[in-house]
C-alpha cells in the first residue's frame, strides 16, 4: 500500500506531496536519497512536492519505504507537520510585528511593481491563474464576437485564444 503522501502514481511517474517538502533542507535530502535509487530516472522539485520519473515496473511503495527510512519526517502525518509549520510561521510573523517592523508584516496588499515583491504573483494572483483567466476572457470575446457578427474580431480573439492555449499546454506538458 502506498503512503498518504503519494498523491498520484502511474506507470513511469509518481507525485509525492508533503508539507515537510516545503523546507529546503528536507527537500534536498529527499532528492539526494531518491537520486541514488536505481528505479528513479529523475526527480523534479515543486512547491511541497516531488515528481519522480520512474523506470517501467518500479516499486513505488519500496522506494517510499527507503525514503522514509532516510527522511523520517515524511512518515509523520501531513496535518501534524503542516500545523507545526503554520505555528512556526505565525511565531515568525508575531516576532517581526513585535520588533517594530509592522509595516512589512501588515496584511494589506502592496501594489504590484516591476522587480519588487513576490515574482511568482502578479496582481495578487499566481501567473498560472492569470494566464487561465486571460485565456477564458479571450474565449469569451471570441464567442461573443462570433454570435454578434463582427468576424474580424471573432477571428482575432480566436487566434489569441489559440496561441495562449498552445503556450499553456506547452508550458504545462510535464505536469502530472
Amino acid at each position: 500500500m502506498l503512503p498518504a503522501y503519494v498523491v498520484h502514481s502511474m506507470e513511469g511517474r509518481a507525485r509525492l506531496r508533503h508539507p515537510a517538502l516545503g523546507e529546503v533542507a528536507i527537500r534536498a535530502a529527499a532528492q539526494s536519497v531518491l537520486g541514488k535509487e536505481s528505479a528513479v530516472d529523475e526527480v523534479r522539485a515543486g512547491a511541497e512536492s516531488l515528481l519522480l520519473l520512474l523506470q517501467p515496473g518500479a516499486d513505488v511503495a519500496g522506494i517510499c519505504a527507503r525514503l522514509e527510512a532516510s527522511v523520517p519526517v515524511l512518515a509523520r502525518p501531513k496535518a501534524e507537520v503542516a500545523a507545526e509549520r503554520r505555528v512556526a510561521a505565525r511565531a515568525r510573523r508575531c516576532e517581526k510585528w513585535r520588533s517594530g517592523d509592522a509595516a512589512s508584516a501588515s496584511a494589506a496588499p502592496r501594489p504590484a511593481a516591476c522587480g519588487q515583491g513576490d515574482k511568482r504573483n502578479m496582481l495578487g494572483i499566481s501567473r498560472r491563474k492569470l494566464e487561465v483567466r486571460a485565456m477564458m476572457g479571450a474565449a469569451g470575446v471570441c464567442l461573443a464576437a462570433g454570435l454578434s457578427g463582427p468576424k474580424p474580431l471573432h477571428i482575432l480573439a480566436g487566434l489569441v485564444w489559440a496561441v495562449m492555449a498552445g503556450r499553456h499546454v506547452w508550458v504545462r506538458r510535464k505536469a502530472v
